[in-house]
């Protein structure tokens, strides 16, 4: 048990030091000090009251159990700032070989870290199993017993007493107050109190294409439709934020010939869901599942369904991603696209980058032979995962960087230039006055500004805000700036309505954001993960729900966009909020009518097999 709450202070010290944040440190250790001493404590009263091998072995199991979180927890707050929960572990059950490849490669580039974590790791689990093998009962000198529980429970008694008077003076302004909790008791009480428990039998329905009645304008256009999405960018790395920024000059030149989107923010921060609601303008199931990609008896309404609908419209879906990562070619199939390209589709190995990705200069060929296979217009989506962890780009693009934020700027510059390529090869096509090019982010990434990193249990606005801008060859105006919030759900309906389509009676959950609204319209935002943070953003005001520290938080964003200045608010008005934010995310999840196990091959290519809400696509060997 000292080896656990070594690792845990240890870990905390680390994380306080890196962003400079040793002040709070105190704060972050007491409930540690105060819940592995009091394990500590009762199994040591166990073991002296019932001195038997079994009493033994199975004290040894809870402390190598509690032993074993803390080094999770301790990999998982390096990685991401956060503390772990249960929940965290399901993609490991659910996908295993992608997980461990994940996992892996965040090892191999952190080297002296995983070292530091296994090492001790490898030898406190010999030990663990020699003891289970052959216990040595406990030969215990009473005094000094007696003397021992009685330190120990001084200093729990001491530190139960004192967190909440540091606390006091600690501050609510960073985003790592979650650390000032235990992570096993927090783990624990994530599995039975959780405001986010999955209704039983989910009420709602996602509506197939055959059901909708979708309407025209008196002016009905036909065009074209390049949809790139970007993966994992966060704006304020982007040139359309900074004007004086370098890194991708080719989008800030594409905003200006059309229109950008300057408030557009992530509906739910992971690519599976935020495809799902960039593509059908309606909320995807904030629930810690991949439900969007279990194949549906019919696909669902979206762009690709009522467009693919029209005489002579098709549809292709490109990404430079591996198909079965999270069973994209189930969700593509469920968006109702008529063809999907992924990873294994290249004829080039070499070009694979990372776990993941390839490069996405290879996709050129494959795209542009795909659009002038016909003459009828079309809508292709393309997905660019290059920016994705680990930001590998290919060596012809320059020499990969060292450290994790210059290897991701690197990623965005690269896909800038990918960017630039492929709208060269719309213009050789002689299609670029007749296509609406449009580019927009999944989500965003956190790079320690508010002492988080990645993007599943953030709601910030490193994570939530997003790229979003379009050219359309016929709209009145170019160089629009609109300033009011939008979500990931408007684009849908946005892109639809610019080509004629009355979107209202389709029922989407998004608007047509190019039309006059009400100036405080909620945009709502979720993580993935279960327990992480939610809320909404009505005008200048975001309000964020942590279900964590079951607090509610309001940052004012005109004065303060970086969100450094959290103001509280009064009881009865959290609670008014907290339980409408919870309603909202609960009201999402959305329920599937399929078996509850199957199989069904998909783009004759795939085969995809599925249990509940979770999907998994491997490549035929046909």
């Amino acid at each position: 048990m000292l080896a656990a709450l070594f690792c845990s202070l240890t870990v905390k010290l680390f994380h306080s030091w890196r962003y400079d944040l040793l002040d709070e440190y105190m704060g972050w250790i007491m409930a540690d000090l105060s819940v592995l001493i009091a394990i500590e404590v009762t199994l040591s009263l166990v073991c002296y009251r019932w001195t038997r091998k079994v009493v033994v072995r199975s004290a040894t199991i809870i402390a190598a159990v509690v032993c074993t979180w803390s080094v999770m927890n301790a990999g998982w707050l390096i990685r991401t700032g956060t503390q772990i929960l249960p929940r965290v572990l399901l993609p490991l059950v659910r996908a295993p070989v992608n997980t461990l490849c994940i996992i892996g490669v965040n090892l191999a580039k952190m080297p002296t870290t995983a070292f530091i974590l296994l090492a001790p790791s490898v030898v406190a689990l010999t030990f663990f199993f020699f003891v289970l093998a052959k216990p040595r009962l406990p030969v215990y000198n009473r005094k000094r017993f007696i003397a021992r529980i009685i330190f120990c429970l001084t200093i729990v008694i001491t530190a139960v007493v004192a967190r909440p008077v540091i606390a006091r003076h600690g501050s609510y302004q960073i985003g790592s107050v979650g650390l000032r909790y235990n992570s096993q008791l927090r783990a624990v009480t994530s599995l039975v109190l959780s405001d986010y428990r999955r209704p039983p039998a989910p009420k709602r329905k996602i509506p197939t294409f055959d059901l909708l009645n979708v309407k025209f304008k008196q002016q009905y256009v036909k065009q074209n439709i390049v949809l790139v999405i970007l993966e994992g960018i966060q704006y304020q790395y982007t040139s359309l934020a900074d004007e004086q920024s370098n890194l991708t000059p080719y989008l800030a030149a594409l905003a200006k010939q059309g229109i950008e989107f300057s408030n557009a923010r992530s509906t739910l921060t992971h690519t599976t869901k935020a495809l799902f609601a960039l593509l059908t303008g309606r909320f995807a199931s904030a629930s810690q599942d991949i439900a969007e990609a279990v194949p549906a008896a019919s696909p669902y309404a979206s762009i690709a369904t009522i467009l693919g609908g029209q005489p002579g419209y098709r549809t292709a879906f490109f990404q430079s991603a591996m198909g079965s990562f999270e069973s994209r070619p189930g969700l593509v199939y469920n968006l109702g696209y008529d063809d999907f390209w992924a990873r294994e589709d290249s004829d080039d190995p070499n070009s694979f980058l990372g776990y993941l990705a390839c490069d996405e200069f290879s996709m050129l060929k494959p795209i542009t032979e795909w659009i002038k296979s016909e003459e009828q217009p079309f809508l292709m989506t393309i997905l660019c995962s290059v920016t994705h962890d680990p930001y590998e780009v290919p060596e012809w693009f320059g020499t990969p960087a060292k450290e994790p934020l210059e290897r991701y700027e690197q990623a965005i510059s690269y896909t800038d230039k990918f960017l630039a390529a492929l709208d060269v090869e719309l213009g050789n096509l002689g299609i670029t006055d007749n296509t609406i090019f449009c580019v927009i982010g999944d989500h965003g990434e956190a790079f320690g500004e508010h002492g988080l990193l990645g993007h599943e249990r953030i709601a910030f606005d490193e994570v939530l805000r997003i790229p979003f801008c379009l050219r359309a060859p016929f709209l009145a105006e170019t160089g629009l700036k609109m300033t009011q919030p939008v979500s990931s759900i408007d684009l849908t309906p946005t892109l639809l309505s610019i080509l004629g389509f009355e979107t209202e009676s389709v029922g989407f959950d998004g608007l047509d954001v190019l039309k006059p609204e009400a100036e405080y319209r909620r945009v709502y935002f979720s993580g993935w993960m279960q327990e992480g943070p939610a809320g909404f953003i009505e005008g200048d005001r975001k309000f964020i729900y942590n279900p964590a520290s079951k607090t509610t938080c309001i940052y004012n964003l005109s004065v303060d966009p970086k969100e450094l200045n959290r103001i509280e608010l009064p009881q009865q008005k959290a609670n008014k909020i907290s339980g409408e934010i919870v309603n909202w995310r609960k009201s999402t999840v959305f329920r599937i009518d399929q078996q509850r196990t199957g199989t069904k091959e998909l783009f004759d290519n795939w085969i995809c097999r599925w249990t509940d809400r979770v999907s998994s696509t491997k490549r035929s060997k046909k």
